[in-house]
């Protein structure tokens, strides 16, 4: 009886945390430049959330803590039960990895950790998809009826955006399906703040 208790409660609590179906607008792709022009301006923020990564030959699950702050940004990630951790950091020119016994520096997040970790994560293009844009460059979009950014296809990433949520005066993607033929990325981000 207490695990049917337990259970509805769980159930509850992820209906309550549903956001709202936001309603079609008259014209999408004016909300759209709209939106763009409102995220223009966005550089300094911090999120907090789950991140799941899949390669071919591993799964990982972690928490997810990004800082950006212009170029600047600090993103810490801690494994299940705080087993494991890591702390990438970079500055629009080098980037650091770090576990806790060693620390790497590079030029470029994306490859550092992929030989580090094995993982294929577009970082520097995460940070603009993060606020439901595309990254700088050639991309493929999609919009929703609501005018907002519903898939994209950009650098070899195919991208869903979902769950958009207002945060202040912001509408923002819960969760991000990120996908190549070599890896995927979910992101879900539970708070969202800008600095």
């Amino acid at each position: 009886m207490r695990a049917l208790h337990f259970l509805v409660l769980v159930l509850l609590a992820g209906c309550a945390a549903t956001p709202p179906v936001l309603p079609p607008v008259a014209d999408p792709q004016q909300v759209w430049f709209e939106h763009q022009q409102q995220l223009a301006g966005v550089t300094d923020w911090h999120l907090g959330g789950r991140i799941a990564i899949r390669t071919e030959d591993e799964g990982w699950q972690a928490s997810i803590d990004w800082r950006q702050q212009g170029q600047d940004y600090v993103i810490q990630l801690v494994g299940p039960l705080g087993q494991g951790s890591l702390r990438l950091q970079g500055d629009g020119r080098f980037v650091t990895l770090s576990d806790g016994e060693s620390t790497l520096v590079d030029e470029d997040a994306e490859a550092l950790l992929y030989r580090q970790m094995g993982w294929r994560v577009p970082v520097s293009a995460l940070r603009h998809w993060a606020l439901g844009l595309p990254a700088p460059g050639a991309a493929e979009q999609e919009l929703s009826p609501q005018g907002l950014l519903a898939r994209l296809r950009q650098t070899g990433w195919n991208i869903e955006f979902r769950d958009y949520t207002r945060r202040g005066e912001l509408l923002l993607p819960g969760r991000l399906f990120i996908s190549n033929h070599n890896a995927q990325v979910r992101l879900v981000v539970d708070r969202w703040e800008k600095l």
